[in-house]
């Protein structure tokens, strides 16, 4: 059996309750239609309550949800319709179970297992920051994850020249997860990850993680960029995150990615 939550909203109210799922860093969301103009947003965020709770309760709203346990079967029925997913101009991101071949030898061919994490790349934000990662030199730089899920950006960096790439995730899931996507790509000498915030700078910081949490760790996300360094925020609606630059005084834009309404912004040292 696996662990899922279920939330009740109103029919009109799905959509956006979605995104704020989406947000915590669910990897699949069922629809479920109920009686009268209610429905049934399912999905799983690990088999830790703790974990779920606190992703839960970093919501800037209340929901009506529940744990839930359901057939493994049932939770992973969302893998059937997964393909790979082309992002940006170089990337090619190839779930771990799918076996087909692929003609596109142009791309860089990433394999992803997001198992119960964030990180199988079609999130707006996520794709936000892979397309400004390949848009940057990172050859010989150390690179900072914080919200890493299944690893995918960081995996990216050392792929395009990173000497290394450390993430910080809060789901259990993400450490294993994390480290077995390494292995599949063939760098898991240059990966390393942990629950816990690192010590020292990093020259490129990538923080995918909700607004609220942005704003809460912005002082000891702006410490870990190495002076000279990249920061990269993602999670924040386009048009609606002034509220969150202006929690990192010391850094402005310089690119932005604007995929489906969210936004991921590239900042430097002012």
């Amino acid at each position: 059996m696996a662990l899922t939550i279920r939330v009740s909203v109103a029919a009109s109210d799905a959509e956006w309750v979605s995104d704020l799922l989406w947000g915590l860093g669910v990897v699949a969301i069922e629809e479920i239609a109920v009686a009268g103009e209610a429905v049934i947003l399912r999905t799983s965020m690990g088999e830790d309550h703790d974990t779920v709770r606190r992703a839960m309760d970093s919501l800037d709203v209340t929901l009506d949800w529940s744990f839930e346990l359901i057939d493994d079967r049932t939770v992973d029925t969302w893998r059937l319709h997964v393909r790979p997913l082309e992002v940006g101009d170089e990337l090619l991101v190839v779930p771990a179970w799918n076996d087909e071949p692929s003609n596109d030898v142009a791309r860089m061919r990433v394999t992803i297992e997001p198992g119960a994490t964030f990180g199988m790349g079609d999130h707006p934000t996520t794709r936000g920051c892979l397309t400004l990662l390949e848009r940057m030199d990172l050859r010989g730089r150390s690179v900072l994850d914080v919200g890493c899920g299944s690893g995918i950006l960081g995996i990216v960096a050392t792929m395009r020249g990173a000497r290394m790439a450390h993430g910080v995730d809060i789901n259990p899931a993400s450490v294993e997860v994390s480290r077995v996507n390494a292995r599949a790509n063939g760098v898991s000498d240059r990966w390393t990850v942990s629950d816990e915030q690192p010590s020292g700078e990093f020259d490129v910081v990538f923080a995918n993680i909700l607004a609220p949490v942005l704003i809460d760790l912005s002082d000891e996300i702006a410490r870990r960029v190495a002076v000279g360094g990249v920061l990269v925020l993602s999670g924040v609606l386009d048009g609606r995150y002034e509220h969150v630059l202006g929690e990192y005084p010391d850094f402005v834009v310089t690119e932005r990615s604007v995929i489906d309404g969210w936004a991921s912004l590239r900042l430097e040292r002012r």
